[in-house]
C-alpha cells in the first residue's frame, strides 16, 4: 500500500513539474525580437536559421541557441586570433592581437562568461543571464575598440562584430525572459 502511494505522489509531483514547466514556457516571434536589434537583418538570419525553428520559438530554446553559436563564433575567433599572433609581422599589430586576445579569452571573460550563461539559463536565472552577457559586452567592446586603434585583420574585426551583434540578440532574448 505504501508503495503504490510513493508511486501516485511521484507520478503526480512529475506531472506538476512537466505542466508547470510547459504553462511557464515563453514564445515570442522572432521578427518581434529582431524589430529591436540593431541590426535586424543579423538577428533574423541569426535567430531563423535555427534547426526546426517554427513562428514562434519558446525563448529558452532560442536562447540556447544563440548561446550555442556565440561558442562557435567564439571559437572560430580563437583560432583566427592565434593564427594571427603567430604571423604577426612586428610587435605593434602583435600586442594589439594579444589585447583582444586577453579581452576575449582570459579566465574571467567571454569564455567563462558564455559558460555562466548556459549555467544561468539552466538554473532559470536570468537575471544572472543579463549581467554575464552585458560583461561579455563589455570584453567585445574593449577588444573592438584595441582592434580600430591600429589597422588589424579585417577578418578578425568581422568576428568579434559577429559576437557582438551576437550578444546583443541574446540582451533581447533575455529581456524578454525577464519579463
Amino acid at each position: 500500500m505504501m508503495r503504490q502511494y510513493s508511486s501516485l505522489l511521484l507520478g503526480l509531483f512529475i506531472l506538476h513539474v512537466v505542466s508547470s514547466k510547459s504553462i511557464s514556457t515563453k514564445v515570442v516571434e522572432v521578427k518581434v525580437i529582431c524589430k529591436e536589434a540593431p541590426n535586424p537583418s543579423y538577428c533574423l538570419n541569426l535567430l531563423n536559421s535555427k534547426p526546426g525553428r517554427v513562428k514562434g520559438v519558446d525563448l529558452v530554446n532560442l536562447a540556447e541557441y544563440t548561446i550555442d553559436v556565440l561558442n562557435d563564433n567564439w571559437t572560430n575567433t580563437f583560432n583566427l586570433l592565434n593564427k594571427l599572433i603567430q604571423s604577426a609581422e612586428n610587435d605593434t599589430v602583435t600586442n594589439y592581437y594579444y589585447r583582444c586576445s586577453l579581452d576575449l579569452f582570459n579566465l574571467d571573460s567571454v569564455s567563462s562568461r558564455l559558460g555562466d550563461v548556459q549555467l544561468n539559463l539552466e538554473l532559470g536565472k536570468y537575471s544572472a543571464m543579463a549581467k554575464d552577457s552585458a560583461d561579455i559586452m563589455q570584453y567585445l567592446l574593449e577588444c573592438i575598440d584595441s582592434l580600430h586603434k591600429h589597422e588589424t585583420s579585417p577578418l578578425l574585426a568581422k568576428y568579434v562584430d559577429d559576437l557582438r551583434q551576437g550578444d546583443q540578440v541574446l540582451q533581447i532574448i533575455i529581456k524578454y525572459l525577464n519579463l
